[in-house]
C-alpha cells in the first residue's frame, strides 16, 4: 500500500509545483485596446482662450503624445479607459480628466494652470483609425 501511495504523492506534488511555473511562461502580451489616432476636440466653457480647438493625439501602450507639437503630455490612459494626464507647453499647464470607451469614444474635462489666463471646459475624442 506505501509503495503505490509514494509514486502518487509525488506525480501530485510534482504537478503542483511544476503547474504554477509553467503558466507563468504562458503569458500573452494583450494589446492597449486604446491604442491608435484619436480626434480631441477641446471646448472652453470658461475664459478668454480659444472656443473650440482639435489636437491629434497618438496613444500607445497608454502613453498619448500629440506628433510634431512642442507639447509634454505626463500621464495616460488606464486598462479601463480612465484618463488622467497634464499637458504642457511652454508656462501653460493643462490637467484633464475623463474617459475613453472601446467603441473609440471619449469625453472629459479639462482646466489651464500657470500661465498670464486662466481657462476651463470639456474634451471630446474619436478615434481616428
Amino acid at each position: 500500500m506505501t509503495r503505490c501511495l509514494v509514486p502518487f504523492l509525488t506525480a501530485t506534488l510534482i504537478v503542483g509545483v511544476l503547474s504554477p511555473a509553467a503558466a507563468v511562461t504562458r503569458k500573452v502580451k494583450v494589446p492597449n485596446r486604446y491604442d491608435g489616432a484619436w480626434t480631441i476636440v477641446a471646448t472652453t466653457s470658461e475664459g478668454p482662450c480659444a472656443a473650440q480647438t482639435s489636437y491629434q493625439v497618438q496613444i500607445k501602450d497608454s502613453d498619448a503624445s500629440i506628433p510634431g507639437d512642442e507639447v509634454d503630455i505626463d500621464g495616460g490612459v488606464s486598462s479601463s479607459g480612465s484618463v488622467q494626464a497634464t499637458i504642457t507647453s511652454g508656462s501653460n499647464t493643462v490637467p484633464i480628466a475623463g474617459s475613453l470607451d472601446t467603441q473609440g469614444a471619449g469625453s472629459g474635462t479639462w482646466r489651464t494652470t500657470g500661465g498670464a489666463i486662466s481657462c476651463s471646459g470639456r474634451w471630446s475624442a474619436r478615434r481616428s483609425s
